[in-house]
């Protein structure tokens, strides 16, 4: 169930000019930047909603959302579905990254604002990088305290080895997994994810993983049996790490995902 992704870069006509010549509009993305900035977010909304758009998600820092105001002002639009980008699980991790004094308390806030409503949708995004790969285990314990729907590992430094972070990837989803909280990871092809592959968001055409990465496969990956559906990794970590890829040969799990990728 893939999303109609609408980069927020562009002006409000190229915004509304892409949203009508959309056959179909069953799921829109409002992403880059922060979209919240936009004194014109809420006419974008609107206009989705009436060109019949089901499900309208925003990817945000989630800072504007602790204005409980501001919130409702979405809600009131036609957005119920959102993704919050969480870096750190205290303002040491997370303020370091995003290097805003504050960022992180705001972004709780946020969180703890959408908690208690009934009619929504709400995601954590972990971008993982050098500076908060150990501490991800914390960020996905305090997501499942706030009640979130989902939780996504979206691999985000392509100058960090994914044989390092995996251990704390896999202790993560096991945390999520005993809490029944759905979880999945993006960037991490299927010979690093190996039998925990029914995790990887690429499967479910929900990932925005390969906006901004030059996504690319490595000469092994032809003897691969997941080959035609994984969408490979950055061009440059490929050139780094080449060692660490090796093909899948075999999967008890390949139809499986197969059919949920097709379908």
């Amino acid at each position: 169930m893939s999303n109609k992704a609408i980069p927020f870069q562009s002006d409000l006509n190229t915004i509304f000019n892409f949203l009508e010549q959309k056959q179909s509009l069953e799921n829109i993305l409002l992403y880059g930047g922060e979209p919240t900035l936009r004194k014109d977010i809420l006419q974008i909304i609107q206009k989705a909603v009436t060109l019949g758009a089901k499900r309208i998600k925003i990817l945000t820092n989630g800072r504007i959302l602790s204005d409980i105001n501001t919130l409702y002002s979405l809600m009131d639009a036609g957005c119920f579905l959102f993704e919050i980008k969480l870096w750190g699980s205290n303002p040491v991790v997370h303020d370091k990254i995003t290097r805003i004094t504050g960022s992180f308390h705001e972004t709780i806030s946020s969180l703890n604002n959408l908690a208690p409503i009934q009619d929504k949708f709400v995601a954590v995004r972990i971008p993982i990088c050098k500076d908060n790969y150990r501490d991800i285990q914390n960020i996905v314990i305090l997501s499942i305290n706030f009640g979130v729907n989902r939780i996504i590992l979206s691999y985000n430094d392509p100058n960090l080895s994914l044989k390092d972070i995996l251990p704390f990837v896999i202790n993560s989803l096991n945390i999520s997994i005993f809490n029944r909280t759905w979880i999945l990871t993006e960037g991490f092809p299927f010979c690093v994810m190996k039998d925990l592959a029914k995790h990887m968001n690429e499967i479910y055409g929900d990932s925005i993983f390969s906006i901004g990465y030059n996504l690319t496969h490595h000469n092994k990956c032809s003897d691969c049996v997941f080959r035609t559906i994984c969408p490979g990794i950055d061009s440059e970590y490929i050139k780094n790490n080449s060692i660490e890829f090796s093909p899948v040969l075999e999967s008890k799990y390949l139809e499986d995902i197969r059919r949920l990728y097709e379908s």
